[in-house]
């Protein structure tokens, strides 16, 4: 089981169901949608993603058929959805309070690396 909210828990969720890759996407659109260097994302179903004020959610399209779900109070964004896979959601771990999961061992990929800021990377 996993748990987590936005920065002022007006939206909070839960999820049951075990992550199965962690995405550290460095693509322009995550690092400014969170205003960091990179956001780290779990593709996760849709039905197993339970939230709780959910009307609080508002939502942007980044891009044509992406839309990204942010809590309208504290703008913290909890996850994103594309039109055409509608079972399937990235849920930003930057949100997650708790998790049962030992997330060291799930396996791990960066993508969108060569707009990162290139410091990022120990290479």
């Amino acid at each position: 089981m996993l748990k987590g909210s936005c920065l002022c828990k007006v939206v909070t969720y839960t999820l049951d169901e075990e992550l199965s890759e962690l995405v550290f996407c460095h693509c322009s659109f995550c690092r400014k949608a969170t205003a960091s260097a990179y956001t780290v994302n779990a593709k996760v179903s849709s039905k197993n993603l339970v939230l709780y004020g959910e009307e609080n959610l508002v939502t942007y399209s980044s891009s044509p058929g992406k839309q990204r779900y942010y809590c309208q109070n504290c703008h913290s964004q909890i996850f994103t959805a594309q039109e055409n896979i509608p079972e399937v959601c990235a849920l930003k771990l930057g949100t997650v309070d708790e998790c049962d999961q030992n997330l060291q061992t799930v396996p791990k990929r960066h993508i969108f690396q060569d707009p990162a800021f290139s410091w990022l990377l120990d290479e």
